[in-house]
Parts: C-alpha cells; structure tokens; sequence
C-alpha cells in the first residue's frame, strides 16, 4: 500500500490536467493506487519470499550431500576468480570494471555451481584416489570404520524386515552395499508393533527385532538415516524419493512399490525373485529325463548328467547305458562341491510319477 500510495503521489504530483485540479479525485486516486499495490505486492510476496524459501529448503533436504559440496566448491571457485578479474578491471573509466564485474560474477557463480553439481562425483573420485595414494602402505586402516565401497546402497521396506530373510542374505555377503534404514520405516514398524491386532502386532515386532539383528551383525553395514519429505505422505513414494536421493536401490517383496520403482528408474531387489532363483532344480516326486552314460559305483546303478553337469545318480539303471530313460527323484544332495540328484527308473510296479518336467537351465529342442 506504500509503494502504492508513493507512486500515486509522483503520478498526481507530475499531472497537469484532471487530478491536479480536484483535490477528492486526487485522494481517491492515491487510496486506489494504494489497494492496487497492496493487492499486487500480497499476491506476488510468496513468489518473492515463501516459495524460494521452500524451493531452497526441499533442494537441500532431497539433494545427496556430495552434490551440496560439489555446488558449494563450484560456488567458492567462481567468486575467487570474479574477484580476481574484478581487481584488474577496476581502473576502467565510467565504471564500466564494476558492470562488467558483477556480469561476469553472476556468470562464473552459475556456471561454477552447476558444473560443481554435475561433476561432483569425477571430482571427489579423483580426491579420493589422490587421498588413497598419500596413505602409506604400512598404514593400518580399521575395517570397522570403512563402509563398503564396492556395492550399491540398499534401501530396505517394512515388508523385507518384517519376512526376516534379509538377515541370512546380507550375513551371506550376497549385499555389498550399505543397508540404509529410514525413519519413517522404522515408525510404520512401531506403528504395526502397537496395532490391536494380534498378528499384525506380532509381523511388527518379528521386523524390529530384524533391524536389531541386523545391527549387531558385524559383517552388515546398517545404517539409520533420518530423511523424510513431509509434502509426501505415502510410505512407498518417500522410500523411491530416498532411493533416488541416495542412489540406492530397494529391496522390498510388496508388488506395487516394486512397479512403482521400476517406473521411477529405480533399481529393485526382490527376495521373492532370489529364491525362485536358488531354490533346487528339481524337488524329491518329480520326473527327470536323463541319458545314462556310465555304470555307478554301486549294484544297479547308472549315471547320467544334466546340460548344467549335474549328476543323476538312477537306480536300476546300469543296465540302460546310452539310454534315455524317465526316472523319479527320490532325493537331493546338496553339498559345497555342489549338487547331486538320486533317482529310480519308473518301472511297470512303480507308483505313477509326476509328469516329468525339463529341469531350469536345460535347453529344449523345438522342431
């Protein structure tokens, strides 16, 4: 409304003609002139204050810490050299060294903090293989204090801890990043702890006391992060959005968090897909179509292989060499030198079999 009411003052003040002349429409163009400003300057005041506020705040909460740092190093190089050439262009006449100064300042300030947020990670690579290189060979560097280097960092949902596998996975190395746990997961688990319902209170607990596990384990980085966003409510778009802030991947067994990851470009792990991928090749009942190459070491027995080099050891099959017979699993040795399958020809007394099914791994022949 100042700003307003000055302006209608310097309008009125500088008019010749119609406001000049009467001294009611002279106020009642100031007090218009006012509102006018007053309306215009409280629309456009969060444009101006609030929302560069939030825009900076979110920037800083969402962006990882290595692009900050890049940002600010690019920010403190482009205003060392701006001042520099500032000082050489200063004995120019008409200030012309200041203009072209502040030109060239906001130049190199955007073009230093956007290279430093680009390339942060050639920077702090090549830092880092300059620091590794100054670090004596005799040095002995605690492994407890470096976190592993060779893996992507795993961010973990509610629905992993609660199942509980993660605990064998990650003490069998099989997860060479850093497991990160957010705030925001570890309430939901509280939340399901404290629920009136039996179950789910007992799914709550089982999680928390996984999260313990997995922090005492010595061979597991586990690490809490505290990072939420407050303008997204949902569990599933918080832990993509911290997924992407990290450059980690998620590890979770719920459907739609998984589809919604892979939409976002995030890289998903699922424990459901790692044990279809390791469960046996083929179970005790089934039937198994193998070639018999050679006789076995005890009475009766032959020998064949599958197309991976398992070993099919056949009961009442030394006497079909270089026969391709259907034989029943009876078993399945599963040994460190690897896997061993035990099976019984399917004789005319035998009880029917499963039908027989080409074993994962086997290619087949299509006509």
């Amino acid at each position: 409304m100042a700003l307003g009411i000055l302006y209608g003052t310097y309008v009125v003040g500088n008019s010749s003609g119609f406001l000049n002349q009467n001294k009611t429409v002279a106020l009642a163009a100031l007090l218009s002139a006012g509102v006018v400003g007053a309306i215009c300057l409280a629309i456009a005041a969060p444009l101006l204050s609030v929302d560069p506020y939030l825009w900076l705040e979110r920037m800083l909460d969402e962006a990882p810490a290595v692009q900050i740092l890049g940002a600010t190093l690019g920010l403190i190089v482009a205003l060392l050299v701006a001042a520099l050439v500032a000082v050489l262009l200063s004995p120019l006449p008409w200030d012309l060294g200041v203009i072209i100064s502040i030109a060239l300042a906001v130049a190199l300030v955007y073009v230093g903090v956007r290279a430093g947020s680009r390339r942060r990670d050639a920077f702090f690579d090549a830092f880092s293989r300059s620091r590794a290189e100054a670090v004596p060979a005799s040095v002995d560097i605690d492994a407890d204090d470096q976190g592993p280097i060779d893996g992507q960092p795993v961010v973990v949902d509610t629905s992993v801890l609660i199942d509980g596998r993660i605990v064998d996975v990650a003490a069998a190395g099989f997860i060479p990043g850093r497991l990160l746990l957010p705030g925001f997961v570890l309430e939901e688990l509280q939340r399901i702890a404290d629920s009136g319902d039996p179950i789910r209170r007992a799914k709550g607990r089982r999680g928390l006391g996984v999260v313990e596990t997995l922090q005492q384990e010595r061979d597991v980085r586990c690490q809490v992060i505290d990072l939420d966003f407050p303008g997204t409510p949902e569990v599933d778009s918080r832990l993509v959005k911290t997924a992407r802030v990290r450059g980690a991947a998620i590890m979770t067994q719920d459907y739609n968090l998984n589809r919604l990851a892979r939409i976002e470009g995030v890289r998903v792990l699922n424990l459901n897909h790692l044990a279809n991928a390791v469960k046996p090749i083929l179970a005790a009942g089934e039937s198994v179509t193998v070639t018999i190459v050679k006789e076995g070491k005890e009475a009766l027995q032959g020998v064949g292989y599958l197309e991976d080099g398992t070993m099919v050891v056949v009961e009442r099959g030394r006497d079909r060499q270089n026969e391709t017979v259907t034989a029943t699993v009876t078993s399945v040795l599963q040994t460190a030198s690897g896997r061993m399958i035990f099976a019984a020809v399917n004789g005319v007394d035998d009880e029917p079999a499963a039908p027989a099914r080409t074993p994962r791994g086997t290619k087949v022949a299509h006509r």
